[in-house]
This record gives structure tokens, sequence and C-alpha cells, in this order.
């Protein structure tokens, strides 16, 4: 079980280590940038000698041009091994959050309403009988 153990902690660390490399490459991409910028780039990464910049919405990327060759730089400047010499854009929207609104279509006129309380006063089912005078009460709240 330990030798096991020992292998998982090595997994772990490596990722503990790459996520740490991948937020100094962020933390260094976000310091090249104005305020209004800095939270649109969300993810830094490199492929071969290209810089690789993730923006969240594609609106900012013309702004992001802008700073390339400072970013480009400060790249070089603190990360000489990688060998960058290129910037590519990409974008990475995230998902927004999804609301239900819940609406009635159509309310039950007076006359509905009435005869479905009665009935719900007549059925023996609970549960029918319970959303039967619910769905009469609509009529009440029809604006």
């Amino acid at each position: 079980m330990k030798p096991l153990l020992k292998q998982a902690n090595g997994a772990l660390n490596n990722l503990l280590q790459d996520a740490q490399l991948f937020q100094a490459l962020l933390d260094a991409g976000q310091d090249g940038l104005p305020l209004d910028l800095k939270p649109h780039l969300i993810g830094v990464s490199f492929d071969q000698q290209t810089l690789i910049l993730q923006l969240d919405e594609s609106i900012w990327a013309t702004q992001l041009r802008f700073h390339e060759p400072n970013l480009l730089g400060t790249f070089q400047t603190h990360f000489p091994h990688l060998e960058l010499n290129r910037v590519k854009v990409n974008i990475l929207p995230q998902p927004k959050e999804i609301r239900k609104v819940r609406q009635v279509t159509s309310y039950p006129s007076t006359e509905d309403a009435q005869e479905m309380k009665s009935m719900g006063n007549t059925i023996r089912s609970e549960g029918l009988s319970n959303a039967l005078k619910n769905l009469s009460l609509r009529a009440q709240k029809n604006p």
C-alpha cells in the first residue's frame, strides 16, 4: 500500500508543481496588463516557442494585441529557457449561469377556477384534490 501512496503523492506533487508553474505564468502575464484587461487574461501557456494567451471574451483580444510585444519581452526576460518568439491568443469563453424563469402562460377563468375548486373538494385523491385547488388559486392571482 505504501508504494501506491508514494506514487500517488508523486503524481499529486507533479500536479501541484504544474499548477504553480501555470499560476506563475498567469501572474507574469497579468502584471504586464492594464487593470481593466487583467481579469480577462485567464490562462497563459506555451507550445514550443509560442506564448499562448487565453482570454475569456473575444472583445478583449484587440486590446491585448497592443500589449503583445511587452508581454513577450516580459516572458523572454523571466523565462529565457522557453525561447519564446511569437504570441498566439485563444478565446476560452466562460460558461454563463443559466437561470430558469418560471412563467405561467395562462390563467384559468373565474368560472373554471370555481369548477376546479369544487371538483377538488369532491375528489378522494388527496394529491389530485390539492392540485386542483392550487390551480384554481391561479385565477385569483391573475393580474
